[in-house]
């Protein structure tokens, strides 16, 4: 390392700091390996592998325009890339995907290091510098292995939150950098290059809308000493930052929060005002996790009651309490305890969006990766400062990482599959049907039909008017043959919600199974009305298509998919045996051939390709015969 990455301690020079970053990576890496097969899960269907806009077949600015703005998610442009360029390089194969998360958390611990320790020498701690040269290593260790984050590196999609959280860290340390910087040509590189890290956090996740407040901040506490005289003469400033706050709001909400925040509330069964009492209860129950973070109290699907008053649980008064408690502590300990003030506030702040009133989901462990660092830093401070003697103080702490290290590879087992992540979701939350209905899906995915059956039938009994598990069931009777029954599931999925475009494409699958060709081919047709770019109904709808004789429609639909995925194998066999029945062998050759290099082992695709090879074999032959 350089003087750029230099810390507090005058006794760790870059061989030093080497060693120690490295022991951090490989420690890491060890923890996470067994989530390397790791497969797609819950919303990386939505956002990875249903996402047609990250396919990308070769690189070029439209495509990667594409993949970063039509994706889902289209307010996180950089993360939508992120997935476009592990496609590229290896399709869906998801060992990639999770190298990139393991990367990037290592890269957030050591950049937080950096921080720690550059933020010990800012001129308001250095003059009573705490000389504990293990605080910024330690909170970064302990950080990395925590059984918190989990969460936001094992599940592949939360690499949006990693991401945003890496750049977020990052332009923190370029601003402490930059200010303690001797230099005039290094300083205004660096300032140069902070922007261009906010824009890469933003652009990976909205959370970091924080991002100015928290530089302002940090340059009142560490740089300006509380100066009161120092914040008036920076009121334009501050409006700049309000100002900001509030376009970046009515940008990400389509010129209305207010109208974006009520529309998260249509499919949720609580009010805005008991989301926002409930997240105080949250908040706390996100602190009772970071200080005991046992596997046992770890779950990817929480089943929290909300809060329907301040009494309704009677620990929400309490919960609201001690959080302005905590705050107002934070406030009165800035002039004596600057640093674990500004820890608290850190916490806090950046919890500040998710654990709002916008009608998110209650709870998610994931939300904790950028609050928990300096929560981290806080309790590894107040260790060393009241545990003695100081090299006990080392120990424990060390001893604390290790335990968090175990629970983290404890935890990780749960990630190595579908089946295994919801299983555990639904022995944890018995009470919610979600859990029930996801591991019904990944069960049927590994062709437990049966299995899969019950576990829709539990998440029904919790709710009878759950539209996916309506659905999902009605696609695993169709599996097994019954057919009635699972037409009757579709129906009412389809009365639940006549805009699930899903269930209206299986409901369709049943039908042309039935030979209800006809029939068939208005559900798939509604399924595409809904949503023009879902793949599997422009093939099935392909499929019914021809089976009713309209060959050049039904090549338009094929065509459609493989345009949206070049890499769906079943699409390229059907357009090719469409193109057989036209006459164009050529093509419907190159379709079979590609279906097979996709999977070798597509038996019908083979088939289909040697009867094509021999039929172009004699057709060859003919005109020499009549010669």
């Amino acid at each position: 390392m350089n003087n750029f990455l230099k810390t507090n301690s005058d006794t760790q020079g870059p061989k030093y700091e080497l060693l120690l970053i490295t022991f951090l990576a490989i420690i890491v890496f060890i923890l996470y390996a067994k989530t390397l097969t790791g497969d797609f899960i819950f919303d990386d269907w939505h956002n990875i592998k249903n996402n047609p806009y990250i396919r990308l077949t070769q690189l070029s600015p439209k495509s990667l325009i594409r993949a970063a703005h039509e994706s889902p998610l289209s307010n996180r442009p950089l993360a939508n890339i992120s997935f476009a360029l592990n496609y590229y390089l290896h399709r869906y194969n998801v060992v990639g995907f999770h190298l990139v998360n393991i990367f990037i958390h290592i890269a957030s611990g050591i950049l937080l290091y950096f921080f720690i320790g550059t933020t010990l020498r800012t001129p308001t701690l250095y003059p009573h510098n705490i000389k504990h040269e293990w605080v910024p290593f330690f909170t970064a260790f302990i950080w990395l292995v925590h059984p918190l984050q989990t969460q936001s590196v094992s599940y592949v999609v939360q690499r949006m939150n990693s991401m945003t959280a890496m750049f977020y860290i990052l332009s923190m340390l370029l601003y402490a950098q930059a200010r303690l910087a001797e230099g005039k040509r290094k300083r205004r590189v660096l300032f140069s290059t902070l922007p261009v890290a906010g824009i890469l956090a933003l652009g990976s996740k909205e959370i970091a809308a924080t991002l100015p407040f928290f530089i302002f901040l940090y340059e009142w506490f560490f740089f300006q000493d509380l100066s009161w005289e120092w914040l008036k003469k920076r009121l334009a400033v501050i409006a700049a930052i309000i100002l900001l706050l509030i376009i970046l709001s009515v940008i990400y909400c389509d010129g209305n929060p207010l109208e974006r925040i009520m529309a998260g509330y249509a499919t949720h069964h609580l009010t805005m005002a008991q989301r926002g009492l409930s997240q105080f209860r949250v908040v706390m129950f996100y602190i009772g996790l970071l200080l005991w973070p046992h596997p046992s109290r770890l779950n990817l699907d929480h089943d929290l009651q909300p809060s329907i008053s301040l009494v309704d649980p009677i620990t929400t008064l309490p919960a609201i309490g001690a959080i302005i408690a905590i705050i107002c502590l934070a406030i009165l300990l800035a002039k004596k305890d600057r640093l674990i003030s500004f820890c608290i506030l850190w916490f806090f702040g950046n919890l500040a969006i998710e654990s709002s009133i916008i009608g998110l989901e209650l709870v998610f462990e994931h939300r904790n990766y950028l609050p928990s660092m300096f929560f981290i830093l806080m309790v590894v401070l107040l260790s060393y400062r009241y545990i003695k003697p100081k090299w006990g103080t080392s120990i424990i702490l060390l001893t604390v990482a290790m335990v968090c290290a175990v629970w983290t590879f404890e935890r990780n087992d749960v990630w190595r599959s579908p089946v295994l992540i919801w299983k555990d979701c639904a022995e944890k939350s018995p009470q919610n049907p979600r859990p029930f209905n996801n591991l019904g899906v990944a069960l049927a995915a590994q062709g437990y039909l049966k299995e899969a059956t019950a576990q829709y039938h539990k998440a029904l009994q919790l709710n009878p008017h759950y539209a996916d598990a309506h659905a999902n069931l009605g696609q695993a009777l169709a599996r097994q043959g019954m057919l009635d029954e699972a037409i009757n599931h579709f129906l009412i999925a389809l009365k639940i919600n006549p805009e699930y475009y899903e269930a209206h494409s299986n409901f369709g699958i049943a039908l042309a199974i039935q030979g209800r060709h006809q029939e068939a081919i208005q559900h798939f047709s509604a399924a595409l009305k809904i949503k023009p770019n879902y793949v599997k109904a422009h093939n099935n709808l392909g499929v019914a298509l021809k089976r009713q004789g309209h060959l050049q429609q039904a090549v338009e639909h094929f065509v459609a998919a493989l345009e949206l995925d070049p890499s769906f194998a079943a699409a390229h066999n059907n357009l090719g045996m469409a193109l057989v029945q036209q006459g164009r062998l050529d093509q419907a050759i190159e379709h079979f051939s590609a279906a097979l290099r996709i999977d070798p082992g597509y038996v019908s695709a083979r088939s289909n390709l040697e009867e094509s090879l021999e039929k172009k074999k004699q057709a060859d032959k003919k005109p020499l015969n009549q010669q």
